[in-house]
């Protein structure tokens, strides 16, 4: 997929998480429920951009929803919703970031835009490559949604922000690439390959 994201997940992390469904499956819960906060937050901090609250509220309860459906087949699946971990992932990304942040919604916007883009590439590589016909489905089902998240972040960082956007979405890159690299694997949708 043409995701202009620094570093591709090999194939090969999908043959590494297919055998712990119900860890994979409890991790995406808790990630559509981040992404739901996140832009909670987004729209609490920035009440006075309209076009943000009117862009983002849509994506907010789209994420609920997707909870919904993965928690519905993890507990299908005789499995349950573990307890909320941190995530190396986005935590390295918000640390990075404010090293050389000038504004705090533009990074906000970016990253979003950038654990969009990632998890729309992960999913698309379960959803071609899981041996689980029904995950692969529901894993597919939901691409065409983080294709449009992750379209409405970087669009309301362009609009606000115009070709500053640009560059620190370069430098944004770089370092998202930088910390899935350093990240371990572990069967969660956001893990490393080492």
């Amino acid at each position: 997929m043409g995701l202009d994201l620094g570093w591709a997940t090999p194939v090969e992390w999908v043959e590494r998480i297919a055998p712990y469904e119900l860890e994979l499956l409890s991790d995406h819960a808790h990630c559509e429920l981040k992404a739901a906060a996140m832009g909670q937050v987004l729209i609490a901090k920035n009440p006075e951009y309209p076009t943000l609250v009117e862009a983002i509220t849509p994506i907010v309860i789209e994420e609920m929803q997707h909870f919904g459906l993965v928690f519905e087949e993890l507990t299908r699946r005789g499995g349950q919703l573990g307890e909320q971990m941190p995530s190396p992932y986005a935590d390295g990304l918000h640390r990075g970031s404010a090293e050389g942040r000038t504004s705090m919604l533009l990074d906000r916007l970016l990253i979003a835009h950038l654990i969009e883009g990632r998890s729309l590439e992960r999913l698309h590589l379960l959803s071609s490559f899981h041996p689980d016909v029904k995950l692969r489905a529901m894993f597919g089902g939901l691409c065409a949604s983080e294709a449009q998240h992750r379209a409405v972040f970087l669009g309301l960082a362009a609009d606000f922000f115009g070709v500053a956007a640009n560059s620190r979405l370069d430098e944004l890159t770089r370092l998202e690439a930088t910390v899935l690299e350093g990240l371990s694997f572990a069967p969660r949708v956001h893990s490393g390959m080492c």
